[in-house]
């Protein structure tokens, strides 16, 4: 039997919206399909309803160029054997290349060719055999890409997904579309990801709901303003066989979902597209390996809800991060 797990549509605008009443500031809202999600943008100031409508656009024209399913975009013409020149696209491919090496790989963005196999996202998901996933991991392995200059051309054989930061890169393109615009307050919801926009119009936090897997309600709530909360968990994307779940984040060192005991991450960062890669990478990492890189930098904070239920929050977080189960606070 074969299930696609989805993030609730809407869950963290409607934990946000009701927090919004009668604050009066122009609205616009907006809600379309893009990078395989529902997305849901929502802007304040005199001119929201233009901002909203060229953000739209902004992540339309990043999904034709980042998607490594659109067989006309930069990425699919990379996959295919061609040279990518375009500067957008080798900056979004630099910012991929560092997040895998400062992770170590545990954000990989070589791992296409074993989603592939798998067959994440399609009617066809399967278990591979271990001699197929091996054959695949040949061609898997950040550390084998080139430097990337223009033209950019893959080894042979290698294939990128971007889909581990590229709703990131797209939020932190929209971010300054919108403050060209003049809006300094806004919330979009990119499926796991959201992004905050200064702070509620009438200069307070958001408040943003973490999804309990498998269940309609919150975990927790993370109070914040102007940083990405990004989530990424087995429960997302996955499909079942013989009464096993298998999950869409994958080990590129063993071919295979990433089973460290982590149900959730969730990354707090101001850096848009960071947020989005670290999500991933700490999954992978399990908690031990992942509190300890967290311990060894300053530019995020985290949430872990494991498969035990148990939660573990970041020191920055411990006065901003609230839920009715308790937490431990994982200090520096």
């Amino acid at each position: 039997m074969t299930k696609t797990g989805k993030i609730l549509r809407g869950l963290l605008l409607a934990t946000l919206l009701p927090l919004l009443c009668g604050c009066g500031a122009k609205k616009a809202s907006t809600e379309f399909f893009a990078m395989d999600t529902v997305m849901q943008l929502t802007a304040y100031g005199t001119y929201a309803d233009a901002a909203v409508e060229a953000a739209e656009i902004e992540i339309a024209r990043l999904d034709a160029k980042l998607s490594a399913q659109n067989v006309n975009s930069e990425i699919a013409k990379l996959n295919a054997g061609g040279c990518c020149e375009d500067d957008e696209t080798l900056r979004v491919l630099a910012s991929a290349y560092q997040i895998a090496a400062l992770t170590e790989g545990a954000y990989d963005p070589t791992v296409y060719p074993l989603m592939q196999l798998w067959g994440f996202g399609t009617d066809h998901a399967q278990v591979p055999q271990q001699a197929a996933i091996e054959t695949a991991l040949e061609a898997v392995g950040y550390e084998k890409l080139p430097a990337v200059k223009a033209p950019y051309q893959l080894p042979e054989g290698m294939a990128i997904d971007l889909g581990g930061i590229g709703k990131g890169f797209a939020a932190q393109t929209v971010r300054r579309c919108l403050q060209k615009q003049g809006i300094q307050s806004a919330v979009l919801s990119l499926g796991g990801n959201v992004t905050l926009l200064g702070s509620k119009p009438d200069g307070t936090d958001w408040t943003v709901g973490l999804q309990a897997p498998q269940t309609d309600g919150c975990f927790g709530y993370v109070s914040a303003s102007d940083v990405s909360v990004v989530t990424s968990g087995g429960y997302q994307r996955y499909f079942e066989e013989n009464g096993k779940r298998y999950w869409h984040i994958l080990d590129a060192r063993t071919g295979m979902p990433a089973d460290t005991g982590i149900s959730s991450v969730t990354v707090v960062s101001a850096d848009d597209t960071l947020a989005d890669g670290l999500s991933t990478a700490l999954f992978v990492m399990g908690l031990d390996r992942a509190a300890q890189f967290w311990r060894e930098s300053r530019d995020f904070e985290a949430v872990f809800l494991l498969d035990s239920g148990e939660i573990y929050v970041t020191q920055g977080l411990e006065d901003r991060f609230r839920s009715e189960r308790g937490f431990e606070v994982l200090a520096r």
